[in-house]
């Protein structure tokens, strides 16, 4: 249900900021408001506190971000508090950020090694990736697992490239222990 609402409000806010030619602005201030309230976990359970009613938490919406968010913002929170749905904000806002990212044609990576890369390696690994790739641009996470023992692993979405060496030894571990040995 939740990854319905998500779509829902996620489809129309999209949906919005295309008609009203402000995609990237409405993007950047889902991205900073995601932010807020991810630091600020209070507050949601606050908006989420089924003692509050529907005027209060509009006006408690209103108090923290009415002055710097645009209406069409303003507007996605005040739908969610009618309709009950506020404490899915997040979720929304994920969604929302998916989606604006494929339309711009972003890449979200994720780069996991055994040692941490210098400069010039995450430059190829980026400029292969844009190479290979539908992307205009990609917005790589490294990160550093000293499990891997050597290799990269690549996570694109859905997608993993797995070219570690852990990956290799454990391969050839399942290879190994479906060999018999006659006696």
């Amino acid at each position: 249900m939740a990854k319905l609402v998500s779509k829902v409000y996620g489809d129309a806010l999209f949906s919005l900021a295309l008609e009203e030619n402000k995609l990237e602005s409405i993007w950047k201030e889902s991205v900073l408001m995601k932010q807020i309230l991810e630091e600020n976990p209070e507050f949601l359970s606050v908006l989420c506190h089924p003692e509050m009613t529907q005027e209060k938490k509009t006006s408690a919406l209103l108090d923290v971000f009415g002055q710097d968010v645009s209406k069409e913002i303003m507007g996605l929170l005040n739908i969610m508090v009618k309709k009950g749905r506020i404490g899915e904000i997040n979720s929304v806002l994920d969604y929302f950020d998916v989606q604006v990212k494929e339309y711009l044609k972003i890449g979200v990576v994720e780069v996991s090694t055994p040692m941490p890369l210098s400069e010039d390696q995450k430059k190829q690994i980026e400029n292969k990736l844009l190479e290979v790739s539908e992307y205009e641009t990609v917005s790589v996470d490294y990160q550093v697992d000293e499990s891997l023992l050597g290799g990269i692993v690549i996570r694109i979405g859905n997608r993993v490239l797995d070219n570690s060496i852990r990956s290799k030894l454990d391969t050839m571990a399942r290879e190994l222990s479906k060999v018999k040995l006659s006696s």
